[in-house]
């Protein structure tokens, strides 16, 4: 793969030239400070960017063009990482060699772009029939979180460890904040996405990337520009000591959720040895330590995962489970996480979890998506491509780990707990 980088006054282009795939793969990605943003306003505008648009004013209209263009793919989406609220317009299309029209790039650039600098409004607003569309959709996905019991007891440990933090903050946002987004208030949240967003073009492909930077610049007009970028990084206040809370609900199990916060670590640390200590605690292998401990020798729980949230500094260990076997659950994930401090990891642990992690990382080195994400993180966040973490993980070393296990401090001993009873301690 070559990496190529061209910068322009309101924009950047990244671009990945490699004949590994036979489609080509592009992103326009706007990213902001999240702390300063209406998050549901901003989610619901970049959804229905991703729907219609001006010159395509219905979805049939959007997916007979697709259809035209040989089945490209364009679609939005908005997430929120560390402290930065990020959306992003996806675009796949056939390598033009494998095409007749000696237009079918020109004709793809000016689609895309078009969607995005040309949306679906008049001066009343945004479009009645999409503006209903999308909101129906949000609508139901506020719904359906509040029927998951996993993201529901994710989001209530959040608020209850960092309540005023960004880090606690969902991207959907509540019924209250989607009812008073207005077609309008659309019109005017467009302008503001555009005057307090920095934006980056990310391409991969086997193209000539110079033709194709300058047909951007033909297609692309970003109107702002902006000269410093906003951290990913959330400076939250830790917790002087652990907090335990239950929490009744109507669900027919419990839901226990851990949070250890993490402090001072290195940047070896966070781009190295983070991944394999996860890999190690309870990754893809069965044979991870919480696995091990809570399924195969207990059989105390349905699920187990980790969350890493390194930007917010946090480590989330979320289990299924029924709630009697909730108290030594919460033991034996104490036991897991002291005797990594402790040094009691073998080497045999230590070698199968690289060994997962490489795995893991030849897959994501073959994906479009991942290898876009993986590069945007490392111009805006420092992270190390994926190249470079498959030849730096196995450096790592049971010393590496065991200083990083004495960085966790637990914070929050979180219940979703069948039952009507609520109690805090």
């Amino acid at each position: 793969m070559v990496y190529k980088k061209y910068e322009y006054d309101s924009f950047r282009i990244f671009a990945i030239s490699t004949d590994q795939f036979k489609n080509c793969h592009m992103e326009v990605v706007f990213y902001r400070d999240a702390k300063t943003t209406r998050l549901t306003e901003q989610t619901f505008l970049v959804d229905m960017m991703g729907y219609t648009s001006l010159q395509y004013p219905t979805r049939r209209d959007m997916i007979i063009r697709m259809e035209e263009l040989y089945n490209a793919s364009y679609y939005s989406v908005t997430s929120k990482v560390g402290a930065l609220l990020i959306s992003n317009f996806v675009f796949d299309f056939l390598n033009p060699k494998y095409v007749s029209e000696s237009s079918y790039l020109d004709d793809c650039l000016q689609f895309f772009f078009a969607n995005i600098l040309k949306p679906n409004m008049n001066d009343e607003g945004f479009d009645y029939r999409t503006f209903q569309t999308i909101k129906n959709r949000l609508q139901a996905d506020l719904e359906a979180y509040k029927e998951n019991p996993t993201n529901f007891a994710i989001r209530r440990s959040l608020e209850l460890v960092y309540p005023q933090s960004i880090s606690s903050k969902s991207i959907l946002g509540n019924f209250e904040d989607l009812e008073a987004c207005t077609r309008e208030g659309m019109k005017r949240a467009y302008h503001d996405f555009f005057e307090h967003s920095h934006c980056d073009i990310y391409l991969i492909g086997n193209l000539d990337m110079d033709l194709v930077a300058k047909k951007i610049l033909r297609y692309f007009k970003n109107p702002v520009i902006k000269m410093r970028e906003p951290s990913l990084f959330v400076e939250n206040k830790r917790l002087r000591s652990c907090k335990t809370v239950c929490e009744s609900s109507s669900f027919v199990q419990s839901t226990l959720v851990m949070t250890y916060q993490m402090k001072n670590l290195t940047k070896y640390e966070k781009d190295y040895v983070l991944s394999l200590f996860g890999e190690i605690l309870c990754g893809s292998s069965l044979n991870s330590r919480l696995y091990q401990y809570l399924r195969n020798e207990n059989s105390l729980c349905y699920r187990v995962q980790t969350i890493y949230q390194k930007y917010d500094e946090l480590l989330l260990i979320v289990v299924g489970l029924e709630h009697p076997n909730k108290d030594l659950a919460v033991k034996l994930i104490k036991k897991a996480m002291k005797e990594m401090a402790q040094g009691k990891i073998c080497e045999e642990e230590i070698e199968m979890a690289k060994k997962q992690l490489h795995l893991a990382l030849l897959m994501n080195m073959d994906n479009q998506n991942s290898l876009v994400n993986n590069s945007f993180f490392h111009e805006v966040g420092d992270v190390p491509l994926l190249e470079d973490r498959r030849k730096n993980i196995p450096k790592v070393t049971k010393k590496d780990l065991v200083a990083l296990a004495k960085k966790f401090s637990l914070g929050l001993i979180y219940e979703l707990k069948e039952g009507e009873n609520h109690e805090e301690d």
